[in-house]
């Protein structure tokens, strides 16, 4: 400060010019003039520093917006700045997702976005809901008190039909939480599940009594292929969301129901999806006009058809020629439609199952 007060009065007094003193004190010449202009506008006082902060921050947030994100990151701790933005009212919201964002890294609260998987080369997606559920089991919980637990999300619209424990993989648990489901929110046109042990008949590629099933419920099943969980790429991500909202806070003795049905209430209708538009699930998605019926119906084939009995080893028989059916259909009946010239059609609800030679397995 001395020096600086030194340097300017003697470029006052003319004992020193500009480039003289510049030379002399180690600065350069603007800085020399810029000390000795304040100098004469406000006498040596003003020689001290100033602030250096801007007289106006166009781009600072509205105190009270500050603490809206601030309350919204605290009560919603798992989501990052375009969520939070979303509920604010995305194009509506007085501030943009990028304030949002500076103003969650200012106060350490960013949530840093987990690895993306890469994309499936082609991705699906059905135009309305219930045109597809998507169908998996997950594994969740502290690992001396793991369970499992089966979600079912529509396609369309990302929302949660069913999120429930259950005791294990049997059909009996699968189609349990199915029932009530279709119960609940009607029957989909088809549902997509993987090649699990309730899913699939794993002796051979043949239908499972799960597809059985849903067959005569007019509901098409559809298998994704082995070893590829990116076809089922909806309800893997939602166990992605699943663990991070909720699967890795569980202690060893919290009670799973109330805090699963919670995380189904804000995933449903409060959590923005970046899939469909930042949009809320729940305001997508609408039940099915297709009513479940009060209990399963019966075998049913289409008119003309002539109906055989499989054996209980899987087989029909059919002029001494063996057709291997698959064990899900043992003791059950199947329909064939004759076409002149060609081997009958098996049927099964409304469905074919596939031409009768297709099965052949020898005399």
């Amino acid at each position: 400060m001395d020096e600086r007060r030194r340097m300017v009065l003697q470029v006052l007094d003319g004992s020193l010019s500009v480039s003289s003193a510049a030379r002399e004190f180690g600065v350069s010449r603007p800085t020399v003039r810029q000390w000795v202009n304040r100098a004469k506008l406000g006498g040596l006082e003003s020689m001290g520093e100033f602030s250096r902060r801007p007289r106006s921050i166009p781009r600072q947030a509205d105190p009270a917006v500050v603490e809206q994100v601030l309350s919204l990151a605290s009560e919603y701790e798992d989501w990052g700045a375009r969520k939070i933005w979303a509920l604010m009212g995305k194009e509506s919201a007085p501030v943009c997702e990028r304030t949002v964002d500076r103003i969650l890294a200012r106060h350490g609260r960013r949530i840093l976005p987990a690895k993306k998987p890469q994309a499936p080369a082609v991705r699906f997606e059905r135009e309305n809901p219930n045109d597809l559920l998507q169908v998996d089991f997950k594994k969740m919980g502290p690992r001396q008190n793991r369970f499992l637990v089966l979600s079912v999300i529509d396609d369309c619209s990302r929302f949660m039909l069913g999120l429930e424990q259950v005791p294990d993989e049997t059909l009996h648990s699968c189609w349990s939480v199915m029932w009530r489901v279709f119960g609940e929110y009607g029957l989909p046109s088809s549902v997509l599940c993987d090649n699990g042990s309730c899913f699939r008949n794993n002796a051979t590629w043949r239908w499972s009594s799960f597809d059985l099933r849903l067959m005569l419920l007019d509901v098409r099943p559809i298998h994704g292929r082995p070893y590829h969980p990116q076809t089922q790429g909806k309800v893997e991500r939602f166990h992605r969301t699943l663990e991070w909202e909720l699967g890795r806070k569980l202690g060893k003795h919290d009670e799973l129901a109330p805090l699963m049905e919670a995380f189904r209430t804000r995933y449903n209708w409060v959590r923005p999806h970046e899939s469909v538009d930042l949009e809320i699930p729940g305001s997508l998605y609408k039940p099915s006009a297709r009513q479940r019926p009060d209990k399963m119906p019966e075998p049913f084939f289409p008119k003309g058809s002539v109906i055989r009995r499989v054996g209980m080893d899987g087989y029909l028989w059919l002029k001494g020629i063996r057709h291997n059916l698959g064990r899900a259909l043992a003791g059950l009946p199947v329909g064939l439609l004759y076409d002149e010239g060609q081997s009958p059609n098996v049927v099964w609800g409304n469905f074919v199952l596939g031409r009768l030679s297709e099965f052949q397995t020898g005399k």
